[in-house]
């Protein structure tokens, strides 16, 4: 297989112009992937802000494009386009949506391929697109992309660094401006506003987050309800659920039978969830994406993680890690109220 796939990843090979960075004005940034994967991309961004490139085009999935909304940017036009998830994109989209950009914009100076995925999709993208140079940190040898990959690439798939990290060292690298390694997430003022006036009357109160994207990173009913239950006995702090747009049954049932639980009434989306993280005096989450959204906050945060990646840390002082096995819902209770409690002192000291 390994063979086969070198010699597939052979045919979407060819040979790039050497990467300068102060030759590169137009800029492919290609992420359609998950939240988190799209708010550990903003190194990259932030760096070729402060380099003054002329054009940021941004490629964000269906499911992160949201991340990008509220962004800005000094000195540089930005572009945001938006594609299906890469799991779920056909081949054809993908070939279509690089003919498009080189169409619109021309032959891009440097793509930026931050999938960190070793597939067909991904190379076929990049093969298509044409940029004259490539930077990627997921360890592929293939002559398009750059040299100054090689140190970014070490740190990602042998010491598996935190991917904000990996990103800006990869910027200082390939010759652009050092910048803070960090997840972002700008919130519009409008979302801002409106999550405001219905949480400020709860004063400080802890974001709970039961639900992840994928069910190993979701508590069962009986777990969800043990943890609130921990929580009601180390603090009397309000909580405020933050959940995906399908917001459950299990989650409007237990605001309606438990005290000092609440849920916006706000329609839920990904920046209504960012501005409460962003508000609330800590986050509790099994979820990384909500865990990236407590560390672009610097909001403290006790995560909980099944199976944990050390790509996706908390990136904050105030933070405190639960560690279980494969199944979320077995946590260990006296963990869990330990380090809460110990969070909440750090917090208040």
């Amino acid at each position: 297989m390994s063979i086969l796939r070198n010699l597939a990843f052979r045919f979407f090979d060819y040979k790039p112009q050497p990467l300068v960075a102060k030759n590169i004005h137009t800029v492919v940034l290609h992420i359609p992937d998950q939240i988190g994967d799209a708010m550990a991309t903003y190194p990259l961004i932030r760096s070729l802000e402060k380099q003054q490139i002329a054009h940021l085009i941004i490629i964000a999935s269906t499911l992160n494009h949201h991340v990008f909304e509220a962004l800005t940017l000094s000195n540089t036009r930005l572009t945001v386009m938006t594609t299906q998830f890469q799991d779920v994109a056909r081949y054809s989209e993908i070939k279509a949506l690089a003919q498009q950009i080189r169409a619109e914009y021309g032959t891009p100076d440097l793509c930026i391929e931050a999938m960190r995925k070793k597939n067909l999709k991904t190379l076929l993208f990049v093969n298509t697109l044409r940029a004259k140079a490539n930077l990627q940190a997921v360890g592929l040898k293939m002559r398009c992309f750059s040299p100054y990959c090689r140190i970014a690439s070490r740190m990602d798939q042998k010491f598996r660094a935190p991917v904000p990290m990996t990103w800006s060292i990869l910027m200082r690298e390939a010759g652009f401006p050092v910048v803070e390694a960090g997840f972002e997430l700008p919130i519009p003022e409008a979302t801002s506003r409106e999550v405001d006036s219905e949480i400020n009357a709860l004063g400080p109160y802890i974001a709970l987050n039961l639900e992840g994207s994928v069910a190993e990173r979701t508590f069962s009913p009986a777990a969800a309800d043990q943890l609130l239950s921990l929580i009601q006995q180390v603090t009397p702090l309000p909580v405020v659920i933050v959940h995906s747009p399908k917001m459950s049954e299990q989650t409007k049932k237990r605001v309606a039978e438990w005290q000092n639980i609440y849920i916006l009434s706000l329609e839920p989306s990904i920046l209504r969830s960012a501005a409460v993280v962003r508000n609330a005096f800590l986050t509790i989450s099994p979820d990384t994406s909500i865990v990236h959204m407590a560390s672009a906050y610097k909001v403290p945060v006790l995560a909980i993680y099944s199976n944990f990646k050390t790509r996706w840390p908390p990136m904050q002082t105030l933070a405190e890690t639960v560690v279980v096995g494969r199944e979320i819902s077995h946590f260990h209770a006296v963990e869990f109220s330990e380090k809460l409690q110990r969070l909440i002192t750090r917090i208040s000291a």
